[in-house]
Order: C-alpha cells, then structure tokens, then sequence
C-alpha cells in the first residue's frame, strides 16, 4: 500500500478499488445516480468523482463530512429510511448485506443493478469469474434467493469480491485531477507505540475517518 502525503490517505485504496471495479466493470454510466448504503461509516469515500449522483445514509454526525467528499444526498438512518424516501435509483452499492437487500431492491429501479460487497455469490458471480462447472452450481445456490428477488423488476444482482488490479488503479490518477482533489478520511492518528490505543479505539467503532498507525523508522 502506498501513501499518498506524510499521514497517507490509507484509507482510499479499497474504497477506491470498490468504485472504480464497479465503474468499469459494470459499465456504469457517470450521469447515473447510486446510493451507496452507510458510506460514512464503511466505504464510497471516493465515489464521487466516478458518479455524479452519490446518495447515502448513515449516522447524522457523518453528515457534513460525506457531503462535504461530494455526496448528492445524506440521509440520516435515525430521523429516515432511505427506502421510503428514494425511488428509481440506477444502482445500489450494498455494504451490509443480506437484511438490508429486500429494502435495496425497493428503491432500485426496473432494470437496475445491485452490487452487494457483504451478500453471497451468484451464478453471474460464477461465469464472470469463469469458475468450473461445481463452484457454478454452488454459487447458484447460495444465490438463489437474491436472483428471486431481480425477477421481480428485471433487475441484477452481483457479488463484488474486491482484487488488486494495476490497470484500475492507474485509472485512479486520471479521475482525481484539479477539479476532484483526493481528500483522504482520516479520523485519528498514532504512533507505533500506541499501537494498542489504536486497536482499542477500532474496535469500539463509531471511527469518522480511518485510524492511522505511523511507521516510523527505528534509530
């Protein structure tokens, strides 16, 4: 992992890989508009400069600063429910997985596509990934109960596994010019030898940003 200034913008290489493997290898058109559900909180830091309509919900305190990395919209889960406010968005980026997808599907429009990062593989997961013939099945089956759920509206239904791929991420230097400068998500920083203070600070969640742990070079 590379970073990019003395703290680094650490936090943006998943989040990046994320909006850029569903961009291109999607085909997913820039003028379309996506909800990314709880970006504040997980990832879609960095969608914006892949689409130009970024919707989101999350906890209110995020609010500014989502919006503030470009979001359309941020709805806060505690005073509304995205799904009863949104109607015929083009695409669904899922980051919490099988309860929340029949709510995803809802505000999704007829013929639109839902990306799911926490769901189970499907048959398309399968053949895009040109597993053998008995992973095929298999993902078939894990899948089945969200294939339902598109038929209902022409709609599809892919599970993202995240990889490294160089070609997309030299792509990240042509999206993020003048007009959309990186701004990483950092919510804390420490030191090496605070490196327990850090994990304890994870693991009680509620992060802003991502935690930072400096390297530094032993003398």
């Amino acid at each position: 992992m590379r970073c990019i200034g003395e703290t680094g913008s650490c936090d943006c290489c998943l989040s990046m890989l994320n909006d850029i493997i569903i961009g291109y290898d999607f085909e997913i058109d820039a003028n379309d508009n996506v909800i990314v559900t709880f970006a504040g909180e997980r990832c879609g830091n960095v969608a914006t400069p892949f689409f130009q309509y970024v919707y989101t919900n999350g906890s209110g305190e995020n609010e500014e600063r989502v919006k503030r990395l470009g979001a359309e919209r941020f709805i806060d889960y505690k005073k509304e429910n995205y799904a009863d406010v949104l109607a015929n968005v083009d695409h669904v980026l899922d980051t919490l997985g099988d309860r929340e997808l029949p709510n995803e599907f809802k505000v999704l429009k007829n013929g639109g596509s839902l990306v799911s990062l926490r769901g189970f593989p499907n048959g398309r997961f399968a053949k895009r990934s040109d597993m053998s013939l008995p992973k095929r099945i298999l993902c078939q089956m894990a899948g089945r109960k969200y294939d339902k759920m598109t038929a209902k509206k022409d709609q599809t239904y892919d599970f993202l596994f995240v990889y490294e791929d160089g070609r997309q991420l030299e792509n990240i230097g042509k999206a993020f010019d003048k007009d959309h400068p990186l701004e990483a998500s950092v919510d804390e920083i420490f030191r090496l030898n605070q490196i327990n203070e850090a994990m304890t600070k994870v693991k009680c969640g509620k992060s802003k940003g991502k935690t930072i742990v400096i390297m530094e070079k032993q003398e």
